[in-house]
């Protein structure tokens, strides 16, 4: 059970990323250390999410 909640954490900022949030944003929205953020976005990678992935929903219709 150990570090649980730190990956649901992880999955949050990675979910708020991908639908076009910043930085700045998550770690505002989610109260959070915006140093935190950035070094999970770094894990991710720095790329910008494309639109197919922000809104996978819109790309179907």
């Amino acid at each position: 059970m150990d570090n649980k909640g730190e990956v649901c954490l992880e999955e949050e900022v990675e979910r708020r990323r991908r639908s076009g949030m910043s930085t700045e944003e998550i770690a505002q929205d989610m109260g959070v250390d915006p140093a935190w953020v950035q070094s999970l976005v770094s894990m991710f990678g720095d790329e910008e999410p494309s639109a197919a992935e922000r809104e996978p929903e819109e790309a179907e219709a």
